[in-house]
């Protein structure tokens, strides 16, 4: 027990002798409120104009404790607070701060922290200039040319040239403005603006400052963020950022469509247009006949904030659309500059014979002069007819009568053909209905000739006068073709 007395008596004397050797501290020095340490004397320290800031004189190294004080501006806003001593490695640490609320008129002006000792003989001090930032009152992002506004959405054309502004309104000193694109994952490249200055118009104290820069963006860029960060000496004081919305047609389009097309046969035949924007409007169209009304359109957002957009067309084909064009037209309705993308097909129609029967006179040139009739028997059908039946009174006609001679089975073209049939004997003499039936893979039809209309064909003209004072042209063509077309 006496020796643990003992020990102690011994470390209290060494202490308080270690104690009373008098030194005056070795260091002085400001810390400011993000730790920033300011030994020399006259250095910036940089303030925000109306914002607390506190700083810290620290005295290190003295024996006993170094008295500090503060020298201030009468006319800056101040709070002091109390010094604090610690002792480390038998040296007093001491810290004295203030809690300072400059205003822009300070900027320039010196804070002063002075600390005196025994056995100094002049008091140390350390000073600095106070730097005061203002910063901007405002920060507007907007389409260069557009209202000055602080907008989350910026609507570019795609692939068209895109100017974007930046304006800081009412700062000291001028600020410096930087862009970035940035997608989702937050990953991009700073893009350099021009950037000019010039005395606020709010406060000639103060100034203004705009960056530009244009930009050639396409639809990768959609849903991208276009930051404007604000600096003050290199210092990021402000950040604002819009994201991009890219105008642009779809990126691609697709008709598709189930089964064949049948005449006067209903059938849905979709089209979609995937990532555009806005939401495409789809059109149809079989040559100048719009169809729009007969379809739906169903609108979807995709994982990029784009639109895709399928239409259904509920089509009735005829015979007279086969081989027409049917037409899809996705068009983008946007204020700026309207777009489409297209896709079209050959509309490829399957449809029964469509049959008629038409009739010339032939006059032999023989002495005799006989006239004879001939029955062409039209039939125009998908696919093409294989087959033609001829009937006269519900009678087969053979090709082996004297009345009768099959001149010729002709295809005129992709859908057309013809069967010839000659009548040798003079009708005029009888009365007959002939009937023609043509038949393809799909189906038939038939057209039915009364030898009673063939009266009523005319004789050609004849006789013809022309006084050539009433009229012009040195030469006239007269063109008659006795030719008499039965319908079905």
């Amino acid at each position: 027990m006496m020796t643990s007395i003992s020990m102690q008596l011994i470390l209290g004397l060494c202490l308080e002798i270690i104690i009373s050797q008098s030194s005056p501290p070795t260091w002085l020095y400001i810390i400011d409120g993000e730790g920033i340490i300011y030994y020399s004397n006259n250095i910036s320290l940089t303030v925000i104009a109306d914002q607390q800031q506190d700083i810290t004189c620290e005295a290190y190294g003295a024996r006993p404790t170094a008295v500090l004080e503060w020298r201030l501006p009468d006319d800056i806003t101040v709070v002091h607070h109390d010094q604090s001593d610690d002792i480390q490695d038998s040296f007093y640490i001491s810290q004295k701060a203030v809690t300072i609320t400059p205003s822009r008129d300070d900027h320039g002006k010196i804070i002063r922290c002075i600390a005196s000792h025994q056995e100094l003989s002049k008091n140390l001090q350390c000073t600095v200039n106070m730097n005061v930032h203002v910063l901007p009152m405002s920060v507007f992002l907007f389409p260069t040319g557009g209202i000055q506004s602080r907008t989350r959405l910026i609507y570019v054309q795609e692939d068209s040239p895109t100017s974007i502004t930046c304006r800081s309104i009412g700062s000291f000193p001028a600020t410096e403005l930087s862009f970035q694109l940035e997608s989702g994952n937050g990953l991009g490249e700073r893009i350099l603006p021009n950037i000019s200055s010039e005395r606020s118009i709010l406060d000639d104290a103060l100034f203004d400052t705009e960056g530009t820069v244009t930009l050639h963006l396409n639809i990768v860029h959609h849903g991208q963020y276009i930051k404007c960060f604000t600096s003050l000496e290199e210092s990021v004081v402000e950040l604002v950022y819009a994201k991009v919305i890219v105008y642009g047609p779809p990126g691609g389009i697709k008709m598709t469509f189930l089964g064949d097309l049948y005449d006067e046969i209903e059938i849905n035949i979709s089209c979609k247009a995937v990532n555009g924007y806005p939401a495409p409007h789809i059109h149809w169209y079989i040559g100048s006949r719009n169809l729009t009304e007969d379809s739906f359109l169903n609108i979807s957002e995709n994982k990029a904030g784009r639109y895709d957009a399928e239409s259904t067309l509920t089509l009735m084909p005829t015979r007279f659309d086969n081989g027409k064009q049917l037409l899809c037209r996705a068009l983008q309705p946007t204020t700026l500059k309207a777009s489409s993308v297209n896709q079209s097909l050959v509309l490829n129609v399957t449809y029964a014979p469509d049959v008629s029967i038409a009739v010339r006179r032939r006059t032999s040139s023989k002495a005799s002069g006989t006239t004879e009739l001939v029955l062409i028997c039209k039939a125009d059908a998908k696919p093409l007819v294989t087959t033609f039946v001829w009937l006269c009174n519900e009678t087969v006609v053979s090709k082996d009568t004297n009345n009768y001679r099959f001149i010729e089975t002709i295809s005129e073209n992709a859908t057309l053909t013809s069967s010839v049939l000659g009548i040798q004997n003079p009708l005029s003499q009888y009365h007959s209905v002939y009937k023609c039936t043509a038949v393809s893979e799909y189906g038939s039809g038939s057209a039915v000739l009364n030898s009673l209309y063939l009266y009523l064909i005319p004789n050609a003209p004849s006789g013809f006068i022309i006084q050539q004072n009433q009229t012009r042209s040195s030469s006239l063509f007269v063109a008659w073709k006795q030719e008499f077309i039965i319908g079905k």
